[in-house]
């Protein structure tokens, strides 16, 4: 397991080895029927998993539990990677969006609201 003072490389290992985990289920759904029955429950029920695992890790979060909190992170990361699987995309995209961001804004934020970029860093 990567510690957390790991490379980004390194620490998105877990994330690629559940991109090709995928992969797998779509040849043996049987062998991983709770992966296999949200890939087929398509879209909606994967957006509803990925807002109810959002909402248990900030729970978690305002109550400072941190251990509580890594395994509410954990399902948020698989069942944000099954959509995006689904629909082509694979991590290492979400990662070079959050390069370009840091490119331009000296941290992966999002552009504000109206448009403009954060301050200057």
């Amino acid at each position: 397991m990567a510690s957390s003072s790991a490379t980004g490389a390194r620490s998105t290992d877990p994330i690629r080895q559940l991109e090709s985990d995928l992969k797998r289920v779509g040849l043996d759904p049987e062998r991983f029927p709770r992966t296999s029955k949200l890939r087929l429950a398509g879209a909606p029920q994967q957006a509803k998993k990925m807002i109810e695992e959002a909402g248990e890790l900030a729970i978690e979060a305002v109550r400072g539990e941190r251990n509580a909190a890594v395994l509410e992170a954990a399902d948020l990361v698989y069942n944000l990677v099954v959509p995006l699987d689904g629909m082509g995309v694979r991590f290492d995209d979400v990662c070079e969006e959050l390069g370009r961001r840091r490119e331009l804004y000296g941290i992966a934020a999002k552009q504000q609201k109206n448009g403009t970029p954060p301050a200057n860093p």
